[in-house]
């Protein structure tokens, strides 16, 4: 049985701990507008809809659109997703922007998009946070932390200044519309009733022409010295791939420019770490080649339970993907991120999931499998503050989620795990296990009931433990 003192003393320790690490992150940012989905307000949606409930067609996550363009379709990815109590992404499309903001008036603004909300939560947890956007419109800066610095290349030279010095006024902002829900909330579609198993929320995505995922062409002469500045990146936004227009290169041309530019700012830095997060890619033929080219110039790798199906079946893993799709566990997701750790050549693959993260890395690895543990656990408590408190907590939060307990669901599944690999692997420690070419991780996570936001969850978790393995990396270099 899983030792739960235990685990709850390798927590306190790892809440001790701070960041002071200079972390980059690239480059998706945008306003988030959250709702909170409530029966009256997604009876609403179907008035106004225009349809009968029995028209919402039937659909399974794995069937649901990566672009929506009615109310109909809306509906049916909402409906999906609440009576699976899965997340989701999707872009909005067409006219249907306006009758969303017609129908949800309460949404409130908040910081969005994966570099946003790493920034901000580095940036509060004390680390030198750099951020890169495309689009950064006066109202998109004043939400970022104000700590954050951004580069900036006037005359041939690279500076980092303060995010809200560095706004264009003339810049267009891209907005994503969160729909947030919570566990037990039964919500009635005509005569059936949808209750949620779990707290998630659906993304629905606005595309301006500006958010380009790249780096403008005045710093190509400059990734080097933005490299030097930094000791880990955090890379995303790169689902945004199109097959013809992205930024004015054809899909090729721009899978190639992204790594040489990942390359770059490694050229004068070969010890920056750099972490890619996934999120699924709206043209599908696109998404193998994209996550291996990416993954050839990257270290770590970020996905959740749900996107690690989608990825897998990308990559031709389908009967591993139908597996967990059935058995859904921290063995078949380990599994998975080994399989993702092999295909995409990474040294570190970390699956989070409600209640539990499992991690896979390779071996040799950098740290010590004590301290990869300990910073998860890092991760879990700033993610558990983040879901009790909202925004993006700081480290004085940090001691509280050192005294709560983490979940049953996790305690359950390290004994679960140890079962499934008791004849192949070998245990160094309670939740750490050595096979012949990597190490596998299954940590328990914290589970706060009726979160005030989901927004970012997976952002936060990635982004909080791969800085915090940065930080014990370049400190046990120091003292070396």
């Amino acid at each position: 049985m899983a030792d739960k003192q235990l685990w709850q003393q390798r927590l306190k320790t790892a809440v001790s701990r701070s960041l002071s690490v200079r972390t980059f992150a690239a480059f998706n940012t945008n306003i988030d507008s959250v709702v909170h989905l409530t029966p009256d307000n997604i009876a609403r949606a179907i008035a106004m809809s225009g349809i009968r409930p029995d028209e919402i067609p039937e659909r399974t996550c794995e069937q649901l659109p990566n672009a929506i363009s009615t109310p109909q379709e809306f509906l049916m990815i909402i409906k999906t997703q609440l009576a699976a109590g899965k997340s989701c992404y999707t872009v909005v499309e067409g006219d249907l922007l306006q009758w969303i903001n017609a129908v949800f008036t309460d949404a409130k603004q908040s910081m969005g998009g994966q570099a946003g909300i790493i920034a901000n939560q580095l940036a509060a947890l004390g680390a030198t946070s750099i951020a890169y956007t495309r689009l950064l419109t006066p109202l998109q800066a004043q939400m970022f932390d104000e700590r954050v610095l951004v580069p900036t290349a006037e005359n041939d030279t690279l500076d980092l200044i303060p995010v809200r010095e560095a706004a264009r006024p003339d810049d267009h902002v891209k907005v994503n519309w969160i729909f947030e829900y919570a566990k037990g909330v039964q919500f009635q579609f005509g005569e059936q009733t949808v209750t949620t198993p779990r707290a998630n929320r659906v993304i629905a995505a606005t595309r301006p022409k500006g958010a380009i995922m790249a780096f403008d062409p005045a710093f190509d002469t400059l990734l080097a010295d933005l490299g030097e500045c930094c000791d880990t990146a955090f890379m995303a936004g790169y689902h945004y791939a199109t097959p013809t227009d992205n930024g004015g290169r054809d899909f090729a041309s721009y899978l190639a420019y992204t790594k040489h530019s990942l390359r770059e700012l490694r050229r004068n830095n070969p010890s920056l770490l750099i972490h890619y997060e996934y999120v699924p890619v709206k043209y599908e033929s696109l998404e193998a080649e994209l996550l291996r080219g990416i993954g050839e110039v990257s270290n770590s790798f970020g996905i959740n339970e749900n996107e690690i199906k989608r990825a897998l079946r990308t990559l031709e893993h389908g009967e591993l993907a139908d597996t967990i799709d059935r058995d859904e566990q921290a063995f078949t997701l380990y599994q998975g991120g080994l399989t993702l750790l092999h295909e995409l050549q990474v040294e570190r693959v970390h699956v989070h999931n409600l209640g539990y993260y499992v991690i896979v890395l390779r071996k040799p690895y950098g740290i010590s499998m004590d301290e990869a543990v300990g910073a998860s656990l890092y991760a879990s408590a700033v993610n558990a503050m983040k879901a009790k408190y909202g925004n993006f907590p700081g480290v004085d939060l940090l001691p509280e989620a050192g005294e709560m307990m983490l979940s049953d669901i996790g305690f359950a599944q390290v004994d679960l795990f140890a079962e499934h690999v008791k004849d192949s692997g070998r245990q160094l420690a309670e939740g750490i296990w050595e096979f012949v070419d990597h190490y596998a991780l299954v940590v328990p996570a914290h589970v706060v009931p009726n979160p005030i936001s989901t927004v970012g969850m997976g952002d936060t978790i990635s982004s909080s433990s791969y800085a915090m393995e940065t930080e014990v990396a370049k400190v046990t270099a120091m003292t070396r």
